[in-house]
């Protein structure tokens, strides 16, 4: 064989144990194939005598087939660097490598597999991974389905025993040689991914890795918390909201929205990318996601809405703000259920009503309003129920960290079409789970492997897989996904507050920002030519605000401030946490996790302008408290600036816009600093 020809390398760092070397070694050289390979054997310093002497012994006996490579120690990832760069310069026309631990074994067929799939993929797969027969403590990891992109964020599923295409080295992939306590197999896939690649996945390859009591990775298992801080700190640029929300939309992993009037079901995080698909596939995705794996492609929220519906949302910019709601509920309550209603109006008004339901015994789901039109609960409870087994790792136990059996709320729209009259959506979810029945009775499930059947991977998609632990957010709105997109957040949502923010976002939007009008109050009400500049219309109302008593207050500098519930400022730090640029329009609680929002790279303004129910001095002082949270405060007058003044808050963060209370016409030109005492910068978007 000449070197020329070889087109895939095994590469086999060697440490200890040299008689499970010796077994490793003659997998390799049984591979068959019809192409031309070579194993790289590197010693990474080993001090036993004996592995150098296994590594010579299989060089001399396999020449031009088994290159034998002896270094210093400097750990595992050194070991394989060393060896990618001898083969890339030894193979002209290498295409792949194989990573083979020296205690794992292989299939004969294996490289022949993987890399005939790295051959029939596109340009952008750059590895192939397979499913991990594990043998000594026996199980069965599952890897197939198609790759996941979000998944690979949060879980580490493509093994060291997979192989890279000659590209992604090319595009310089390389091991971390500062990790040497584990996962830097996990470490080098992402890099990978933050090229541009995927991976693709390899059935019945046969991969068998040796899971002993102690063991590099079991060593990592335990000290996991430094490694997982040093991998997410080196890949930020996929460790960020917007990126693991753009993943998630390409996956369309969030919601399920059953039509009950069409018979189909789209499977969505935000709208303009979905996918249709009848609901007897849907339910057979459903099921199969508590057996095997392929994150994603059943998404964890289940909505019955009809589609005449859908759209009358979506006509009015409502759609996404709704289903934000209804998924904030679902995360505190077994169900969550709206009741809408449509009537005439000369302005847009939204308004909500809430009641809750205290959580039931057991698995038991409380009782919709008969009036509702959309529902909205979890897959898994749908899961739960067809597994009481427990073959659903996490479905069984759906409901035990929710306070409420049911949170359902009363919502009136008005508006100057109100449009037909809306179906209640009951009898769309009863329809729904009796076709479950039926599609399980004739699909069956029967679980395939002897041993052990490892399902950490087997579940629906569902928001707090990933976003709580990288972002300490239950979870992230989805429409707020664009690098330019800008929320005006306002409490209490009355024509001033939302004449002032049409002005600002008139303003962003010529400067090509996409703004959206966020409220957590229970009330809207302004005029529709106002309200015509948003994107969306995100009607949010927390508990802290709607209805709240006087626990729920409290005071600074004699001006009164809600006191956010824990959970009300969860739901409303996920809800802005996605934009790129937030805008408080005097929102109290804007001033309270603005801080927070700073932490995960959100720029933060506020915006002092006339208020239907607080003086400017009130509005000055509530700015006041938080002001060191905010990245710029646009002022719409000289009586603001001098009240911003005496409360102390910085000059270097104060922007003057005189021009805020003129008509909206065209918007006016920048004006230069009139206020030579003070200097305030020019407001900038």
């Amino acid at each position: 064989m000449m070197k020329a020809d070889v087109r895939a390398v095994i590469l086999v760092p060697a440490y200890g144990q040299p008689s499970l070397a010796a077994e490793a070694l003659r997998a390799a050289i049984g591979q068959e194939t019809d192409f031309a390979f070579a194993i790289v054997v590197v010693n990474d310093g080993c001090p036993s005598p004996e592995m150098h002497e296994v590594c010579l012994n299989f060089a001399a006996s396999y020449p031009g087939k088994l290159f034998y490579l002896k270094k210093a120690n400097g750990g595992l990832s050194a070991a394989r660097n060393t060896g990618l760069e001898f083969a890339l310069a030894a193979f002209p026309a290498l295409e792949a490598v194989y990573f083979l631990d020296c205690d794992n074994h292989i299939g004969p067929l294996l490289l022949q597999r993987m890399v005939d799939a790295l051959r029939s993929s596109d340009e952008s797969v750059g590895w192939a991974y397979a499913d991990v027969d594990k043998f000594g403590f026996a199980s069965f990891s599952d890897m197939s389905g198609s790759y996941s992109p979000l998944e690979h964020l949060f879980r580490s599923f493509c093994e060291a025993g997979s192989t890279v295409s000659r590209r992604m080295l090319n595009a310089g992939a390389r091991f971390d040689t500062a990790m040497r306590k584990g996962v830097e197999d996990w470490d080098f896939w992402l890099q990978g991914l933050g090229k541009g690649f995927r991976g693709v996945h390899v059935a019945d390859a046969g991969f068998r890795y040796r899971r002993r009591g102690e063991s590099m990775l079991v060593e990592a298992e335990r000290d996991f918390a430094p490694i997982l801080a040093y991998i997410r700190g080196k890949h930020a640029q996929l460790y960020n909201v917007k990126s693991v929300l753009r993943l998630e939309i390409e996956a369309r992993a969030r919601y399920a929205i059953h039509h009950a009037d069409t018979g189909l079901v789209r499977c969505m995080t935000a709208a303009g990318t979905c996918e249709l698909i009848a609901l007897d596939d849907y339910l057979i995705r459903l099921m199969r996601a508590a057996e095997q794996p392929d994150y994603g492609r059943c998404p964890g929220h289940l909505i019955v809405m009809d589609q005449a519906l859908y759209d009358a949302l979506a006509d009015r910019r409502l759609l996404a703000g709704t289903l934000w709601a209804l998924e904030t509920a679902v995360v505190q309550a077994a169900i969550a259920a709206c009741s809408i209603t449509l009537s005439p109006s000369p302005h847009r008004t939204m308004s909500w009503r809430a009641t809750t339901v205290n959580r039931l015994p057991a698995q038991q789901i409380p009782a919709p309003p008969a009036t509702a039109q959309i529902l909205a609960i979890e897959a898994a409870t749908l899961l739960a129920q067809q597994f009481p087994d427990g073959a659903f790792a996490t479905g069984n136990h759906w409901h035990t960290v929710k306070p409420f059996g049911g949170r359902f709320f009363e919502l009136a729209i008005g508006c100057a079409d109100a449009g037909e009259a809306l179906r209640p959506a009951a009898e769309g979810l009863a329809s729904l789970q009796r076709r479950l029945d039926e599609v399980s009775a004739r699909e069956g499930r029967a679980l395939w492997r002897a041993a052990d059947h490892d399902r950490y991977r087997a579940r629906a998609a569902v928001p707090r897989d990933y976003y709580p632990e990288l972002f300490g957010t239950p979870s992230a709105f989805p429409a707020a996904a664009s690098d330019r997109s800008v929320a005006l957040v306002v409490d209490e949502a009355g024509p001033k507050a939302i004449a002032a923010a049409a002005r600002l976002a008139e303003t962003l939007q010529e400067d090509g920002y996409i703004p959206h009008l966020v409220t957590f109050g229970e009330q809207l009400s302004g005029e529709a030519g106002d309200l015509e500049i948003f994107r969306e219309i995100v009607s949010l109302p927390l508990a802290s605000l709607c209805g709240a008593g006087a626990t729920t207050r409290q005071s600074y500098l004699g001006t009164s401030l809600p006191r956010l519930d824990w959970r009300d400022g969860q739901a409303a730090l996920a809800t802005l946490a996605p934009y790129s640029r937030v805008v408080s329009v005097g929102s109290c609680v804007l001033h309270q996790i603005a801080g927070a929002l700073r932490r995960l790279k959100v720029e933060t303004w506020a915006l002092l302008a006339p208020q239907e129910s607080r003086s400017p001095l009130d509005a000055v002082t509530a700015c006041s408290a938080f002001e060191q949270a905010y990245d710029a405060i646009i002022l719409d007058s000289e009586e603001m600036l001098h009240l911003c003044r005496a409360l102390g808050i910085p000059s270097r963060r104060l922007r003057l816009w005189p021009e805020m209370t003129k008509p909206r016409t065209a918007a006016p030109p920048i004006p230069d600093p009139t206020l030579s005492e003070i200097q305030p910068e020019k407001v900038s978007v």
